[in-house]
């Protein structure tokens, strides 16, 4: 299992912009970051580098 991580820290998910799908799972401290994370990742689905935004874990 992980590290224990404090209470602003939480896990979100990374959500492909193309296909919909969530491929990633991240942490995001929400004290030092208040702006949805964006980053540009590989989606297996697409087999190609797409944009990845934040999304909750249900």
């Amino acid at each position: 299992m992980g590290k224990a991580k404090g209470k602003n820290v939480e896990l979100v998910a990374l959500q492909c912009s193309e296909c919909d799908r969530r491929n990633y799972t991240t942490y995001k401290n929400k004290r030092n970051v208040q702006e949805k994370l964006e980053f540009s990742k590989y989606c297996k689905f697409d087999r190609k580098h797409t944009l990845h935004r934040e999304a909750k874990i249900k």
